[in-house]
Order: C-alpha cells, then sequence, then structure tokens
C-alpha cells in the first residue's frame, strides 16, 4: 500500500496504464485529472508538502500521499483517519493536508474556481437545465454542518447541535459540473435547511 499503490491505481507504473481511466479518477477524486496534477505540482515543494528525510535517515511522506489524502477527506466527507488504510498517513498529518489544501484553494485558486458564473455561463447552465426537464434551475443546493472547534464561548449556544457539539452549516449551490453557483457559511447549526435557505 502507500505510495506505489496511489501511483499504480492513479497514474500507472513501469509503463502500464493506471488502473483507473480518466472518468474512474474524477469520480473518486471529484476533479479531472488535470486539474489534480496541477495542484500536486504547485504544492509538491511547498514546506509541509515537500518529502523530507527524518533523523533515522528514512524517507517521510511523498507529497502525493499528502495530496491524496487530502482529496479524499475532502471528496468523500470522510474524516481523516480514514485515509490510513490507503494513503499510510496519520490523522493529523491528513487533516493538517486538507487544511493547508483548502487554503490555497481559497487563496490561490479564487479567480479561476471559486467565482460567481458570468452571463454566458448562467446562460449554458440555464439551457443544460431545461434539456434535463429543470426549466429556471441554476443548480442543487445543499448544506452541510461542520463542526467548529474554536467557536467563541459566548456564541456556542446558538452553534450547539443536539449533540452538545458547536456546528456552522456552510451553504452551497453546485451546477451538474460541480461548479458553485453560490456559496454561503456562518449559518448556526441551530437552524435548520430551510431557515438557512431563507
Amino acid at each position: 500500500m502507500g505510495l506505489h499503490c496511489i501511483v499504480r491505481d492513479y497514474f500507472g507504473v513501469d509503463g502500464l496504464p493506471p488502473i483507473y481511466s480518466t472518468d474512474q479518477f474524477e469520480r473518486r477524486s471529484r476533479v479531472p485529472r488535470a486539474v489534480f496534477l496541477r495542484i500536486f505540482n504547485a504544492l509538491k515543494d511547498r514546506p509541509f508538502w515537500k518529502q523530507r528525510i527524518n533523523a533515522t535517515g528514512q524517507l517521510q511522506a511523498h507529497p502525493l500521499r499528502k495530496v491524496v489524502g487530502a482529496f479524499r477527506v475532502l471528496a468523500y466527507g470522510e474524516c481523516p483517519d480514514r485515509g490510513d488504510e490507503y494513503v499510510r498517513l496519520l490523522r493529523t498529518k491528513i487533516g493538517k493536508a486538507t487544511k493547508l489544501l483548502i487554503e490555497y484553494v481559497v487563496d490561490e485558486l479564487r479567480p479561476a474556481y471559486l467565482r460567481p458564473p458570468n452571463q454566458n455561463e448562467v446562460e449554458q447552465i440555464l439551457a443544460r437545465n431545461v434539456l434535463r426537464g429543470m426549466p429556471g434551475c441554476l443548480g442543487s443546493l445543499d448544506c452541510s454542518h461542520w463542526e467548529w472547534a474554536g467557536c467563541p464561548k459566548g456564541r456556542a449556544g446558538t452553534f450547539q447541535d443536539g449533540n452538545g457539539k458547536r456546528v456552522i452549516v456552510l451553504e452551497a449551490i453546485c451546477e451538474r459540473t460541480c461548479g458553485f453557483t453560490m456559496f454561503f457559511s456562518g449559518a448556526p447549526r441551530s437552524l435548520n435547511g430551510f431557515n438557512v435557505l431563507y
């Protein structure tokens, strides 16, 4: 397992094609292979992502394992310690990789990927949805509930869920190609989905 399996599964080794096709790669990671490689190549030489040698002379985690682990957390909504079975990294390492990947996307890829659609794109989305039998539909709404570890004590009651955890609601509208047409965060968990939408 580990790096060799990731490379074999997604990129191929020894001149053999990858086990997963381009479509399967996109379905599993929720991004096209070209976007994944663009992000990987941008991150691999940064301090956290770079492969180092530890005090015993052993190579530490390869950047590809960290990026794949972070993408699996984001693609499947799984907890960081579940990725250990595939990428062989600790929960803390995958958690930090996920946080840094999100920061990279928000800080550096916002103009390309986190922007509202322009008028031409809106027309294309609406035309595509008319053909799918949903005229006037711009996208699908979903609300995700994320635990907020740094919630101020004074706001704890507002953001508390039924289990005593502080949770914040992230609302997004996505169209068929997973492009965001709207994104909002900050609603307290004490509101249900209808109230957040309102």
